[in-house]
């Protein structure tokens, strides 16, 4: 592969299916970082203190996943 011609990105810039992957790969990012703060949280009231280093990095996950979703250009 021609890595000068394709600048890092395989599967172009007018490629609506990999747009697609990506985007759907960041939703599905989302609601798996929302579902660890949640078993944080209810682990933290179940008495588990290192349940909230789960919540924490839950925490940490969504921050960064809604933003990618949010800087995404259509």
């Amino acid at each position: 592969m021609d890595r000068d011609r394709d600048r890092g990105s395989m599967l172009g810039h007018g490629d609506e299916a990999g747009r697609a992957v990506a985007a759907t790969g960041l939703w599905i990012t989302l609601v798996a970082a929302i579902a660890l703060v949640l078993i944080g949280v209810f682990g933290v009231m179940a008495g588990l203190e290192p349940a909230a280093w789960v919540a924490g990095v839950g925490v940490i996950i969504s921050i960064g996943a809604a933003v990618a979703i949010r800087s995404r250009s259509t």
